[in-house]
């Protein structure tokens, strides 16, 4: 039974996430004013995230994570329609956290060839993560038909293979863009007027977002399972949910742990 993993680490980065974008709004709007499109962007990505995490939390209480002989027979429909929608708000969420990281670091460069290449990481992102959303979301027509277990049921499906092929371009793409934003602040930092103490501990701290590119690499391997579809699809997929659930979570905290830089002086 993997549900106490799932568990575990779904709750930390609900409130993990939650805290530290809620200290990045207060640092913005009361203390520095400076409410930007990168925080809308950080916003809408926490917003998706916690869609995901709602309907992932409706999967572990409807058999994700547990084997087909151990889930009830009226719990299976609801287990794989929460899963789908899961997949579908993974990929907006992630999606929309490269940009709004990106967003982040093009505020704070001014560097032409550092905005086109941020820029062009952004829309490679949004284009891939686009595709898999829609893709996602209607693999089966009706969209009813992905977790209808009726004998009478009518539809039909794409090929799963088609579903896996998108994920492994999507997560090649994410880990690119996660090590790219993660190194680039390095180029950034070294043209700012601050302290070499400070530059470095700021860069370390715009640079833990590249900590996500390995969420995305860990989860490769698991992709092939969303091949698998019904079966035993909802405990073979149970590593993709978890590193899933780390990848954006650690997105999430990395880029908003970025702002909190007054706040940190103010305390200490």
């Amino acid at each position: 039974d993997l549900r106490p993993q799932v568990l575990g680490v779904m709750i930390t980065f609900w409130i993990l996430t939650w805290v530290i974008v809620g200290l990045r709004v207060y640092v913005r709007t009361c203390m520095i004013k400076s409410f930007g499109r990168d925080d809308v962007a950080m916003i809408v990505t926490l917003v998706l995230f916690t869609g995901y995490l709602s309907c992932q939390a409706a999967a572990v209480t409807h058999g994700i994570g547990r084997h087909r002989k151990d889930i009830p027979d009226e719990a299976l429909p609801i287990g794989f329609a929460a899963w789908m929608f899961a997949e579908v708000f993974y990929t907006a969420s992630a999606s929309v956290l490269k940009v709004a990281v990106g967003l982040f670091l093009e505020r704070i460069t001014q560097n032409k060839t550092h905005v086109l290449f941020i820029r062009i990481m952004m829309a490679a992102t949004m284009l891939i993560g686009t595709i898999y959303f829609f893709v996602a979301l209607f693999q089966c027509t009706p969209i009813s038909f992905y977790w209808d277990f009726s004998p009478n049921a009518k539809g039909h499906c794409i090929s799963p293979m088609v579903l896996v092929v998108i994920s492994y371009v999507a997560s090649v793409l994410n880990g690119g863009a996660d090590f790219f934003f993660g190194i680039l602040p390095i180029f950034i930092v070294k043209d700012l007027n601050m302290r070499r103490n400070t530059k470095i501990v700021v860069a370390a701290i715009l640079g833990f977002a590249a900590i996500g590119s390995l969420s995305t690499l860990v989860r490769l391997p698991y992709v092939k399972q969303l091949g698998t579809y019904k079966g035993e699809f909802l405990y073979t997929s149970t590593y993709i949910a978890l590193w899933s659930t780390v990848e954006v979570g650690i997105g999430i905290s990395a880029a908003s742990l970025a702002t909190l830089r007054p706040l940190v002086q103010k305390l200490f």
